[in-house]
Formats: C-alpha cells, structure tokens, sequence
C-alpha cells in the first residue's frame, strides 16, 4: 500500500488514519503537476493532480479524499476508524466525509487558499465560511468526536482545520473548534503525523 502525499495537505487525513489503525504503508511526498519517483506524472496515479492518492494492495490507484479514508477504515480492526458497516453511524460517517469534501475543504478552503482565485470568489467562500462552521461547532459542543468515537471523519476535519490561519479564518471566533483541534492535536497518532509531516513542510 503506497500513499502519495503533500506535508499538511488533505492527504494528513490518511496519514492520521494509518498511524491510528497501526497499518503499514509506504508514504511517497509529490508535488502538484512533478514527477513519481519512478518517472513516471503524478496524474498517472492521480489524474487530477490531488492528493491523497494511493496504490492499494491490489494495485489499485484510489483517489478523493473520503474514498481513500473508507478504504482505510476498511483496513483497520472494527470499530477502529468507523463504524460497523451497515449501521446507521456508518452511514453518518459518510455523511460527514462528503459535507467536509464538498462544503468546507472545497467550498470554502480551496478557494480561500489558491494562489490564483479572484477576489470575488474568496469573498464569496468567507460568506459560506460562518454556516459551515457554525454547524460544525454546534454538533461538537460537548462531544469528543463528530461520531460516538474517533472516525476518519475527524482525521479529515482535523486536516481542514489546521489550514485556518493560513486560509485567514479565525477559528477563535468558533472557541468550541478550537479547543476540539487542541484536544485532537494531542492525540497520539495525530501528534506522531503531524510531527512527521511538520519538517517536511518547513523544506518545501
């Protein structure tokens, strides 16, 4: 299993998710439109260019986001990453991979941290920014995890929210997802991800 990466991308959620289900992988670091290692695009894997992107065992190229963290999940022991399958919190871990893909990383990130977005369009993401994560602060008040328990829903969220300064969002206008990212920044395999990553980053 081979997961392309970027440090601090959306692709920290898989590797959060590895770490916390003790998976073996090897991790390949790719930059947006460079080369593989073995020569070969990257769009060879990941046709859009995005990570995360992943060879699974069976040799299959796995791309986007939600579908690469439920392969994983898939991986781990039950109960570990996700819920059962067919329950009804499986189906709402679902939900909430394809709310924080398409209303808060694409909607509202994306366009707030491109270098080649109008103005126009980072207005408009500010705009979508306060209902997205005013929801998100509601349904976290009190709770540990957007689940019953840990999910790669919170890898991927935590991922999101790691960008906030450097997107201009002021999280301490939500104190709730602040203290959330603190609390989950200091959970192991996120700590051991971000820790690797971190240097990386710094390089680049």
């Amino acid at each position: 299993m081979k997961l392309y990466f970027i440090p601090f991308a959306c692709s920290l959620a898989t590797r959060i998710a590895i770490e916390e289900a003790e998976l073996d992988a090897e991790f390949v670091q790719v930059s947006p439109g460079g080369q593989l290692p073995d020569g070969r695009p990257f769009t060879a894997v990941s046709p859009m260019g995005y990570v995360p992107a992943m060879e699974t065992r069976g040799g299959l190229a796995l791309t986007e986001g939600p579908a690469v963290l439920t392969y994983i999940a898939d991986l781990a022991a039950e109960g570990v990453l996700a819920p059962a399958p067919y329950t009804e919190e499986r189906y709402q871990m679902i939900r909430w991979l394809n709310f924080l893909s398409t209303e808060l990383h694409k909607a509202v990130f994306a366009p707030l941290m491109s270098r080649t977005a109008t103005d126009g369009a980072k207005a408009w993401a500010r705009e979508l920014a306060a209902k997205r994560l005013d929801l998100l602060s509601a349904h976290l008040d009190g709770a540990d995890y957007l689940l019953g328990s840990f999910s790669v829903a919170d890898a991927y969220l935590l991922s999101i929210l790691n960008w906030c300064e450097h997107a201009g969002v002021a999280i301490a206008e939500w104190p709730v997802l602040l203290g959330w990212r603190t609390r989950m920044r200091r959970r192991p395999s996120v700590a051991q991800a971000m820790a690797t990553e971190m240097p990386l980053r710094q390089a680049a």
